[in-house]
Order: structure tokens, then C-alpha cells, then sequence
């Protein structure tokens, strides 16, 4: 089935999601593609399985500054960090028309505007060292990738594909994304995974996720410039982003696209078995001092490649004449899948299409008030440092990988069609037996997150049912 933005929206209207090409609904073909698929996957691991990729990742780097100007007990009272005068939504309750984008009058105090001119690159590990006055050792001293494979100026091919593949409830959710991606031809999707799986670990994702938002920038993180919130009204997880909160640091890009990886990370790893998110773009106040081309264009990559078919919905709110310019620019880079799911939207009604009025952020008018970041406590990564327990996870992962991966290669060559036969039930047992394994590892291989410190997420870091508002 052909997705179009109209049939997009009439999903949400009607509140039934469209499951055509999504994993449990295949058709016969599809599926058939899906093993295909696989084969190529597994031949090509059993060929390659000690290929290493050499780190060169630009996102390791460290602003070197010691900001001799912030004093060691600067603080910024984010409390009150959204009562600033900007363009937002004005929604009231109990009125039968809904306005449109309006100023509103609020205090001002702009905590906001602090931020985004101080220009400070502080990681989150800084920030405590500096308001504790000694460091305060949130991660240990070094990270390694694995016990097989330690050296960390190169990743192991096979381990970066199960580690991604695994994130997921199974492993037919990230694997099969690359099949819609690609139009459901094999060998490009084969090529696109190859793709990623090297990009992945020239970038060292893995340190990414093992250091979480400690060596993040924490002016970044206090903006909530992306933020997990609630979720949409199919029961997709919703997003939130900030663009008028990019801190735009042209000689230090990679501040910040570290921080938006490392949440589209985290957003991965959280919502293990969703193979979709929503996204609420707010582009009120926009103007091209706080949207670089170069980090729209790497925004548009991670949306369209890296992370591909990973949206459901894609919401514009635009009040800016200013945007139609910026818009041109950035539609030839969208593929047609990616294109169908984004709407624009100008008035609260467009936005109600898709989320409730319970979900909506406080700040746009509606009812959903969004915690405020919190600093780490000293011993919330006490697993980072418990290499033992780490090992034996490791070799209990690696253990449930060997299963799958022969299991799957058994159903790819005895695969006849049948949706319910006992290679696709041994199957999925191996592929349930790795998620545990997966999700019992990433306790000592993960950092915990924001979403984890307002307890957002369960002990084995997998997102919470939002309760209801």
C-alpha cells in the first residue's frame, strides 16, 4: 500500500492505525521478502564475522575550555524556564472556536534567553564538578566496547548489527525498516543496512550510549530541546522539539549533533517495541539564526537514512512567512515515505487531529506539563562500573545471538509462505530470549537518561505506559 499524506491523516481521524508492512501483518511476499532479506544479512556476518570498522568520530570530541567566567556555584533556576514572551498557541478551554497563533503576555523573566546566550559548552560532568568543587565521578575513568573485542579505536561489523538489531522487541522491527525504506527491493535495502552499520560504528554510537548525557552539553539538555512526552492518539510515543531553543554554534557542531543522536538513541532504546514515533516540530519564532543548514541537513539524513521509517507523524507548527524560504530548501533532501507523514499545522485544531488536548504540551495550550530536567546522582550508574556483571551479560547476549541468527537462518531456507509454521515460532522464541539478553546488558552498557531520573522508564530502561491525563 502506497502511503499518502491523506491516508495519514485519516488513520488518526478515524483512530485505527494502518498495519499493512509492519511486523505481524506481512503479507506472504513480504515476508518472503523479509527472509531474503535475512539471508543476505547472515551470509554476509558469516563472511565478515571478525571485520573490523576504524573509529573516526567527530562526535568524541571536547570542547576545551575551562569557562573561567561561571562561577562555581552559577546556577540558572529552570523552574520557571517556559514563562518567556514568544509567538505560542493560545487554546481555552470550554470555547467552541479554537484561535489561531497568538502573542500571550507572560512574566519576564527569560531563563530561555540566558541560555541560548551564554554560549556554554559545559557538559553535564562539568556542570557538577563545578557546583560540587571537586569531581564527582559519575562514569568510569574509560570505556571499552566489549570483552571480544576491546579495542576501542576499531568496532566489530557483526557486534555493531546485533547490538542495533537487538534494541528492538525483534530484531524484524529495525531490520524490516530498510525494506520500506528501499521500496521493498532486497539488495538495496542489504546496501542501506551496510551503510548504517558502518556509520554506526565509525561514529561510535556505543560510547555515545555508554556515556548518555553526562558528556552532553547541560545547556542543551536544560533547553529541553528534544524531549520524550506522551504519546499520540494511535499510541505512538510523541516528541517534542524545540527548534527556536538550537543554540547555533557553527565552529561546534558537533555539540550538537551529538546531543539530538543521542536522543534519537535513547528514543530507540526506550521504545523497544514501537516501530514508529511522532514528532511535534515547534517552529514558532523561527528564523534562520537558530536552524544552520548544516544541522537541518544532518537532521534530514538521520530522518531519511540512519533512522529510517521510524516516523509516523511529522508535525510543522509554523508562524513564520520566513519558514516558506527555509522549507524550499530543505524538501528535495525528503524521500517520498518520509514526505507522506509530515503536516503542517497553523491553528490548535490541526494539532488535535493527531495528539489530544491531554498530550499537548503546557506551553502550546494544552494540558501536558513537561518535567524539568535533572542533574545525575553520584552512584546512578554504579552498573558502568561493575565489569564482572558486565562479562557474564555479555557472554549471555552472544549466547541468544548465535540462537536467533541460526534460527533465522534455518527459517530463510526452509521459509514456504506460512506465517505460522514451527521455524517462524522457534523463531520468535529466540528473538523474545534476546531481548531479554539485550535489555539485562544495556544495564551495564547504557548510561541512565533523563526519562530513567523521572522514572519514565522501568528497571530494564523500556518506556513506561504514559498514564492518562
Amino acid at each position: 500500500m502506497t502511503i499518502t499524506q491523506a491516508s495519514v491523516i485519516q488513520e488518526y481521524k478515524t483512530r485505527t492505525h494502518n498495519t499493512d508492512e509492519s511486523p505481524g501483518y506481512f503479507t506472504t511476499d513480504e515476508l518472503q521478502k523479509l527472509a531474503n532479506l535475512w539471508s543476505l544479512i547472515i551470509d554476509y556476518l558469516a563472511a565478515n564475522k571478525d571485520k573490523q570498522i576504524t573509529v573516526n568520530s567527530e562526535l568524541l570530541e571536547r570542547v576545551k575550555n575551562t569557562w573561567p567566567d561561571l562561577r562555581q556555584d552559577e546556577t540558572i533556576d529552570m523552574q520557571d524556564n517556559e514563562q518567556v514572551t514568544r509567538r505560542a498557541w493560545k487554546f481555552t478551554k470550554g470555547e467552541s472556536t479554537v484561535r489561531k497563533l497568538g502573542l500571550l503576555n507572560r512574566k519576564p523573566v527569560d531563563h530561555e534567553r540566558q541560555l541560548l546566550e551564554r554560549h556554554v559548552c559545559e557538559t553535564t560532568q562539568e556542570y557538577v564538578d563545578r557546583v560540587s568543587g571537586h569531581h564527582v565521578p559519575l562514569l568510569p575513568t574509560s570505556y571499552f566496547p566489549s570483552f571480544k573485542y576491546p579495542d576501542n579505536a576499531t568496532r566489530n561489523w557483526r557486534d555493531v548489527f546485533w547490538a542495533i538489531a537487538s534494541a528492538k522487541q525483534h530484531p524484524d522491527i529495525w531490520v524490516h525498516r530498510y525494506l520500506r525504506a528501499n521500496g521493498w527491493d532486497t539488495n538495496k535495502a542489504f546496501v542501506c543496512i551496510q551503510s548504517v552499520i558502518e556509520w554506526r560504528a565509525a561514529q561510535a554510537l556505543d560510547q555515545i550510549n555508554w556515556e548518555g548525557d553526562i558528556c552532553l552539553g547541560f545547556d542543551e539538555q536544560r533547553l529541553g530541546i528534544l524531549q520524550l512526552m506522551g504519546h499520540d492518539k494511535l499510541g505512538f510515543p510523541l516528541t517534542y522539539f524545540r527548534v527556536r531553543r538550537i543554540m547555533p554554534r557553527a565552529n561546534q557542531s558537533f555539540v550538537f549533533k551529538r546531543y539530538l543522536i543521542h536522543q534519537f538513541e535513547t528514543i530507540q532504546h526506550i521504545t523497544r517495541s514501537h516501530s514508529r514515533i511522532t514528532m511535534l516540530c515547534d517552529f514558532t519564532g523561527f528564523s534562520m539564526d537558530n536552524t544552520p543548514f548544516n544541522i537541518v541537513h544532518f537532521l534530514v539524513t538521520l530522518g531519511t537514512k540512519h533512522y529510517a521509517e521510524s516516523t509516523s507523524v511529522l508535525i510543522l507548527l509554523v508562524d513564520s512567512w520566513l519558514f516558506a524560504n527555509f522549507w524550499s530548501l530543505v524538501r528535495p533532501f525528503l524521500d517520498a515515505s518520509l514526505s507522506a507523514r509530515i503536516v503542517f499545522a497553523k491553528t490548535m485544531n490541526d494539532v488535535l487531529v493527531f495528539i489530544d488536548e491531554s498530550q499537548v504540551p503546557e506551553e502550546l495550550g494544552g494540558l501536558n506539563k513537561i518535567d524539568m530536567v535533572k542533574v545525575p546522582e553520584v552512584n546512578e550508574n554504579c552498573k558502568l562500573f561493575d565489569e564482572k556483571r558486565r562479562q557474564m551479560a555479555e557472554i549471555e547476549w552472544r549466547e541468544k545471538v548465535e540462537k536467533f541468527e541460526e534460527a533465522t537462518r534455518i527459517w530463510c531456507t526452509r521459509f514456504n509462505g506460512d506465517k505460522s509454521d514451527t521455524y517462524s515460532d522457534v523463531r520468535d522464541n529466540a528473538a523474545h530470549e534476546l531481548d531479554r539478553a539485550e535489555c539485562h546488558l544495556g544495564q551495564f552498557t547504557r548510561a541512565r537518561t533523563q526519562y530513567a531520573r523521572l522514572n519514565m522508564v522501568d528497571s530494564n530502561g523500556q518506556l513506561r505506559p504514559f498514564p492518562k491525563k
